[in-house]
């Protein structure tokens, strides 16, 4: 399997990777442009996993729609770390998901952030994590230009979590490898 970035031609291919994460509510629907997306590629040439990254300013880019064809064969750990390579290239301080699947992420080295977008657009109050104090803008830019407008935002349970890329000095370096 290789990770590479999505070309023009996988958008109908990313399109059919996330409609049934879609249709069971683990996924948001989106408009799939491949410039956003790296694609998992099998040796035959079929793509069997897709992840988006989506900036939120120039500090902070989000890790979205994850998505994988083949469940529990490494799928998913390879395009977030490619991800997260991809981020820091492109000069990103930290790379955010909003998941259902905090866990897995914690397992990848990201950190649990208490200042949800969601939260902000329901009224509950928070308290920024002092640990990413370049969110605090990024979450409030999110809540008013994504979740205000999700016809999702007052049922959102999504857990942020956070991962500083190796650009960033608080981190070490992240793996090279994006290929499985």
């Amino acid at each position: 399997m290789i990770v590479r970035p999505a070309r023009a031609a996988d958008v109908a291919d990313i399109a059919a990777l996330l409609a049934p994460a879609i249709a069971r509510g683990e996924v948001l629907p989106r408009v799939v442009r491949a410039d956003e997306f790296l694609v998992a590629e099998a040796p035959d040439g079929a793509l069997v996993g897709a992840v988006a990254l989506s900036p939120w300013n120039d500090e902070v880019v989000e890790l979205g729609a994850l998505v994988s064809s083949l469940p529990g064969a490494g799928v998913g750990s390879a395009l977030a770390r490619a991800a997260a390579i991809a981020a820091d290239a492109r000069g990103y301080e930290l790379i955010v998901a909003l998941t259902h699947i905090p866990e897995w992420f914690a397992g990848r080295g990201f950190a649990p952030v208490s200042d949800p977008p969601w939260a902000r657009v329901r009224g509950i109050p928070s308290v920024p994590d002092t640990r990413f104090p370049e969110l605090g803008a990024a979450v409030g830019a999110k809540a008013r230009k994504s979740c205000a407008g999700c016809a999702h935002v007052a049922s959102c349970g999504q857990a942020l979590v956070a991962l500083r890329t190796a650009r960033s000095a608080a981190a070490p370096a992240l793996p090279q490898k994006v290929c499985a």
